[in-house]
């Protein structure tokens, strides 16, 4: 009888062992799972501060032709004081895949950041084409997109989100903005991938929008090399 209540015993701890060790590989899976969708939604694409002063150095001296800017010449501050939004140009270069925040006036950069321009390279010729357009333009309104949830592009099927805000840029084609995306679609920043918007992560939007405001000036480029 002793022996068939020990063996019963056994049994039971066994069981109990295997329930907890079954409860304790879902928590860490569930952790595992909740840890990753957190890095994601906190992604952010910001520039490194050597690379923003170099990109800023790029555009000021394609701005002023023949005289080149020395990199000693940029300032860059990490705070744009209110009285000085409307000084702030913002420059997107389609090949570098980085949008810029600076002043043109005192040679001041404030913030860049990696983004996804059109799949397709060159200027926007039509409806459709899947491109950026390049010039100079204006910042026409700042929307709340996060009721607009998303939709779906026809030719991959695949369904995209906007993120909180749009910014409406003043181009002459209809649609054409800085927008967020969605989790599924942040590799897809640093890459040609929109259908003609200049698409960013929803955090570096945030950052983006809090030094926004309607008339700034919009530069979309080729290239800054």
């Amino acid at each position: 009888m002793l022996i068939k209540y020990i063996i019963m015993q056994y049994k039971k701890i066994k069981i109990t062992y295997c329930l907890f060790l079954k409860s304790l590989i879902i928590c860490l899976f569930l952790y595992m799972f909740t840890l990753c969708n957190v890095s994601n939604a906190e992604a952010t694409y910001r520039l490194a501060e050597n690379d923003l002063i170099q990109m800023a150095v790029n555009y000021f001296s394609l701005v002023q032709g023949t005289s080149v800017v020395e990199f000693s010449e940029v300032m860059l501050s990490l705070n744009v004081p209110p009285s000085d939004l409307a000084k702030i140009t913002w420059v997107c270069s389609k090949k570098e895949h980085v949008l810029l925040a600076l002043s043109e006036t005192d040679k001041v950069i404030y913030g860049g950041w990696m983004v996804a321009t059109g799949r397709n390279p060159g200027q926007k010729l039509k409806v459709g084409d899947m491109r950026t357009p390049e010039g100079v333009f204006y910042v026409k309104s700042i929307e709340d997109s996060s009721f607009w949830g998303s939709y779906v592009d026809k030719a991959t099927k695949e369904r995209i989100g906007y993120g909180p805000y749009f910014i409406r840029l003043e181009t002459g084609w209809k649609g054409i903005g800085i927008h967020g995306t969605d989790d599924e679609h942040l590799h897809e920043i640093g890459t040609d991938a929109s259908h003609g918007c200049i698409r960013m992560a929803n955090d570096d939007l945030l950052e983006v929008v809090s030094m926004s405001m309607k008339g700034q000036k919009v530069v979309i480029l080729e290239s800054l090399n």
